[in-house]
């Protein structure tokens, strides 16, 4: 589809509108959403390597019941998300700069509206709170705001 554009009423000039509206994110995208994201992180050559050990499909339920805890407070996760990044060797601020990175911009090519920049926000917490712990400096680009 293409951008349409559209006259608002007693103007004379036209303003281009997107072709297509995203709507909010929901609990039950948060697989296919998850599934998307995790596609483009094993095709990023400085986070591949951390992911590949793991079956992903196998993984894939206890990360979306962890997001559907985190956002819409279903209590479907219980465990300790930290543990498993303590046994990484050698993860450094860029390696969370690039999760975020392909955290947004998965989102923002599917979702727009409240739920999804609660996602984002969150994600940017995730990423603080491990880089704290791990006693990693967080990336420089960190936003304030969240």
């Amino acid at each position: 589809m293409r951008d349409l554009p559209i006259t608002a009423p007693g103007s004379s000039s036209a303003e281009v509108a997107p072709a297509r509206l995203l709507r909010d994110l929901e609990d039950g995208d948060l697989h296919a959403i998850l599934v998307a994201f995790y596609a483009s992180v094993g095709g990023d050559p400085v986070l591949a390597p951390y992911f590949a050990p793991l079956d992903m499909s196998e993984h894939m339920p206890r990360i979306v019941a962890f997001w559907s805890t985190m956002l819409f407070h279903t209590g479907r996760y219980s465990g300790n998300a930290f543990k498993p990044h303590l046994e990484l060797p050698g993860l450094t601020a860029e390696h969370f700069r690039r999760w975020m990175a392909s955290l947004e911009s998965t989102i923002d090519a599917r979702h727009a509206g409240v739920n999804a920049q609660r996602m984002k926000a969150l994600g940017h917490r995730v990423a603080l709170s491990m880089q704290v712990r791990l006693g990693i400096a967080p990336y420089a680009e960190f936003p304030s705001e969240y």
